[in-house]
């Protein structure tokens, strides 16, 4: 797919927009269409173009990135103004077939990414309804450039996903405050000392699970017995911090279809 439209230029456009620049897909290739100046701002930064101002180019794909309220909207836009369009959503909440309802013949699927996107580590979910096996491989090979894609089966289970996923770095940020707080004490008060250390703390983690996915064992292959790692794993384990953060976990998820039945 060589021209594509983000329709909705906020967060997860922008770091997904960045993560395709990154992959090497051309700027050239890649327009917006947003009101807000402040993301205006944003994209013309990224060197990729209002669609306004190119309105004869050929698209191959509209990108739907609006708020919930919008969306609707903006997809009947797209319909009155394009033949034919191929349309993901990256919206929350809306189900597949209030798009559908609206256009019986349109290629249309859900796609969740992440803001992880931006540095080429996304995780996005990726929910068919009526993409041809073709052009569903083409957009599949798409978001494979930032990252990695999931098929799912189920529509219901993109809340699951986005209660998960999509959300997730904020939990890990939210924990990494208090290491934060402790390291800036140890660190004099060096920000970069602490961010520095956090990176490499981060990153270990991934390497360690890239080389053995059983967390147990990883674990224990740092905790010694009567040592400071069991002392803090005791402490985790009788305030039920596993505990705490599933009950968050699920807070979002169900959020997440809290908002789907809303829409």
């Amino acid at each position: 797919m060589k021209n594509i439209v983000l329709f909705g230029g906020g967060n997860i456009a922008q770091a997904v927009v960045e993560g395709l620049i990154n992959a090497d897909f051309k700027p050239d290739n890649i327009f917006y269409i947003d009101r807000n100046t402040r993301n205006q701002k944003a994209l013309k930064k990224l060197k990729i173009k209002n669609l306004k101002k190119n309105a004869s180019i050929k698209i191959d794909l509209f990108i739907l990135a609006v708020k919930p309220k919008d969306a609707i909207e903006a997809y009947k836009q797209i319909l009155n103004e394009y033949k034919d369009p191929k349309i993901v959503s990256f919206v929350a909440g809306i189900k597949s077939k209030k798009y559908i309802k609206l256009n019986q013949d349109i290629q249309f699927l859900r796609a969740m990414p992440n803001t992880s996107a931006r540095f080429n580590l996304g995780i996005t979910a990726i929910y068919n309804s009526s993409f041809s096996k073709n052009n569903l491989a083409k957009v599949s090979k798409l978001f494979k450039k930032i990252g990695i894609v999931m098929n799912l089966d189920n529509e219901s289970k993109i809340d699951i996903f986005t209660g998960m996923i999509g959300s997730g770095p904020a939990y890990f940020f939210y924990l990494l405050k208090s290491y934060e707080k402790k390291l800036m004490s140890l660190c004099n008060q060096d920000k970069k000392k602490v961010n520095a250390a956090m990176v490499n703390l981060i990153k270990g983690v991934g390497f360690s699970i890239e080389n053995n996915d059983n967390l147990d064992e990883l674990i224990d292959a740092v905790a010694s017995k009567k040592g400071t790692t069991e002392a803090g794993l005791k402490s985790f384990k009788s305030e039920k911090l596993d505990k705490i953060f599933e009950k968050g976990i699920s807070a979002a998820i169900k959020r997440s279809k809290e908002i789907s039945n809303e829409f």
